[in-house]
């Protein structure tokens, strides 16, 4: 892969909260593609460090002059993460998922969801699936995460709120994510970069350990989306005790999930139950349901972005 093939143009979006700003990006971003892959770009993502990055494929003019007319903005260097990748084939099926993410999440973030939180981990799920990651393998990519997220998690919730919470994420995780309404090409990009990763693993050609390389895709995904670190990092502890913990001492059977403030409740019609989810909903010890209603543990995910 040559890595001088990419663009990187950074660009300073108005607004006073990363909310604003994601909201002048969607649209700006909106307008202006279908122009620029008219001049021939064919790939692009994007990622928020503070300004948003982004990256394409193609003549750097006019296409560059398209992405910044009437912004603040720098050129840059990009430099792919072949390493933290898992190498040159890894990276080419991660600049494939990022692009695909970016197109979709563009669709998405203009409708001003409130699902965020469910919808990254149906997504993140179908791609461990793909991969061949049994559901402790799936735990302990969510653990690592977790470990990475820690200090930056919020003030922690009560232990009913939390065990309401938890229960829902293992849930979520153990079904399975409808094609029809979370898109078809959006989840199948998922599966797909899985399947490879799996393909590449089984051939040698995974240079760094499978789990390794998910976690950091799922850090890359819920940057794009948008989730504030403290909701990354209440996310990720949830999914790692859902999958590997004990979620409460209360030995009651996890019920249907629920829609918690601010949140639609993608669960309740957006994913299928597989036989594992209800073997999860029948015997998985969870904490009182009377904690069900309140707002996600760390608090409203779309105020902060990740720009670190």
């Amino acid at each position: 892969m040559d890595e001088t093939l990419w663009k990187q143009v950074n660009i300073t979006y108005p607004g006073n909260t990363a909310r604003e700003r994601e909201r002048a990006a969607v649209q700006h971003l909106s307008n202006v593609l279908p122009e620029a892959e008219t001049t021939g770009i064919t790939s692009w993502w994007f990622i928020r460090k503070g300004r948003w990055r982004i990256r394409y494929l193609g003549p750097p003019h006019p296409t560059q002059n398209i992405f910044t007319d009437k912004h603040a903005w720098t050129t840059d260097i990009y430099e792919p993460e072949v390493h933290a990748f898992g190498g040159t084939h890894s990276m080419d099926a991660a600049h494939t998922l990022f692009h695909h993410d970016s197109r979709h999440l563009l669709a998405y973030l203009a409708d001003n969801p409130d699902d965020r939180q469910e919808r990254s981990l149906l997504l993140s799920a179908a791609l461990m699936r793909a991969a061949g990651l049994d559901f402790n393998e799936q735990g302990d990519v969510w653990a690592r995460i977790a470990e990475q997220r820690a200090p930056l998690a919020a003030e922690p919730p009560t232990p009913q709120e939390w065990a309401s919470y938890t229960c829902d994420v293992r849930l979520l995780l153990l079904g399975r994510a409808r094609a029809d309404l979370i898109g078809n090409d959006w989840l199948t990009s998922f599966e797909d970069t899985g399947t490879t990763l799996r393909e590449l693993r089984e051939n040698g050609r995974l240079t760094r350990g499978i789990r390794a390389v998910i976690a950091l895709h799922v850090i890359f995904h819920w940057n794009r989306m948008g989730l504030a670190v403290t909701t990354q990092a209440t996310l990720a502890r949830a999914a790692a005790q859902a999958t590997l913990g004990t979620l409460s001492d209360d030995k009651g059977p996890c019920e249907q999930p629920t829609a918690t403030s601010g949140s639609q409740n993608l669960s309740s019609g957006t994913f299928e139950e597989t036989p594992a989810f209800r073997r999860g909903r029948n015997r998985t010890p969870c904490g009182s349901r009377a904690g069900a209603g309140v707002p996600p543990p760390g608090g409203t995910p779309y105020e902060h972005t990740h720009e670190s």
